[in-house]
């Protein structure tokens, strides 16, 4: 069974029955924790090791998670390489085919790293900066640590949709009204790991029929399918098509900073969660390294992540600027590991309701 491949940037899926009472321990009320000083002695260590490759699978974060931790480590050479989630898994594999063991750290959404966690491929190092995260962010039993988590809505271009009805739920768009004929993007669950994410938490929740009823109305509305939501964020913005079937919280954050005006809808009968997580990879060639950089993601990064707009889980941290609390929201359950046992027969499934071959 081979993941659904994702373009980059795209998120992916949890791997643990999420609920919305589990995700309102991420929040607590105060100021967020400061990051403690990393060990001296894992620093000198690192340093001595002179380097640390990362790979991760989220193109407008990790670059600048890079640039902070080289300026405040310079002594170690940090490279990374950042694509879509399975992309770097696939990487990595071939590299270990071939008898190499490249990365030390890996930093992607939590279907990835549950695979990677599965292969016993992460390390087992426990980051003394969790002592100032919920439980949560430890799932027990993981090699991996929960460092932020993203959510899907819906989306739509407000320069654009004037006078039209806008979505506010997923089954709006089983009869979606004459207005949106041509003006809805939605993705190929085929290679968009939170495509396939969403479609499979719909079938778990609502069944065959009714998660139907939404790809038909998709298809019949002529909406454009795109290979991955970045994809359609250009879409979005250029009036292409000016309503996303679903955005994750974290592009509609950065459009907007940007000036774009977009709407984020968030589905009245619930969304899903996406963690992005954190681990030192199993026989890292720089283990040390590896454990700072861990340490410096669960520490410095928090504070990037909040002024990026997106969900920091260290304890303190706010909502992102113009989004709803995590415990307000609807979060759907959703099962990964039965989602990727019936991978097949779901994406045969939603090829034959959709007509798309």
């Amino acid at each position: 069974m081979v993941p659904p491949r994702d373009g980059a940037g795209e998120a992916c899926v949890p791997k643990q029955l999420i609920s919305a009472a589990l995700l309102g321990l991420i929040l607590l009320v105060g100021l967020a924790v400061p990051a403690r000083a990393a060990d001296p002695a894992l620093i000198a260590a690192a340093e001595k090791e002179g380097s640390l490759v990362l790979y991760g699978c989220d193109p407008g974060q990790v670059p600048v998670y890079v640039e902070a931790f080289q300026k405040k480590y310079p002594k170690v050479k940090l490279t990374s390489y950042v694509a879509g989630c399975w992309q770097i898994y696939n990487r990595n594999a071939t590299e270990r085919q071939a008898g190499r063991q490249t990365a030390d750290a890996f930093f992607a959404t939590e279907d990835t790293m549950s695979k990677l966690d599965e292969e016993h491929l992460l390390g087992d190092y426990r980051s003394p900066e969790l002592k100032d995260f919920p439980a949560y962010a430890q799932p027990a039993g993981k090699h991996y640590v929960r460092a932020k988590v993203l959510i899907l809505g819906m989306s739509a271009n407000r320069q654009f949709t004037k006078g039209m009805p806008l979505p506010h739920d997923w089954f709006d768009f089983a009869d979606p009204p004459p207005a949106w004929h041509g003006q809805i993007s939605f993705y190929d669950p085929r290679t968009s790991s939170a495509a396939f994410s969403l479609l499979a938490a719909l079938h778990q929740d609502f069944g065959a029929e009714k998660t139907a009823s939404i790809y038909k109305g998709l298809v019949a509305s002529g909406a454009a399918l795109a290979p991955t939501t970045p994809a359609g964020l250009q879409r979005v913005l250029s009036g292409e098509q000016p309503i996303m079937f679903y955005i994750v919280n974290n592009h509609y954050s950065g459009a907007v900073a940007e000036g774009a005006p977009l709407d984020f809808l968030v589905p009245t009968s619930g969304t899903i969660a996406l963690p992005f997580d954190i681990a030192d990879m199993a026989n890292a060639p720089h283990p040390n390294a590896a454990h700072l950089f861990v340490d410096f993601m669960l520490s410095d990064v928090q504070t990037i992540i909040q002024h990026a707009n997106e969900y920091a889980l260290r304890n303190g941290s706010g909502a992102p600027k113009g989004m709803p609390d995590l415990n307000t929201i609807k979060i759907l359950p959703f099962d990964v590991n039965a989602a990727l046992q019936d991978q097949a027969k779901l994406l045969a499934w939603w090829q034959q309701v959709t007509g798309i071959n």
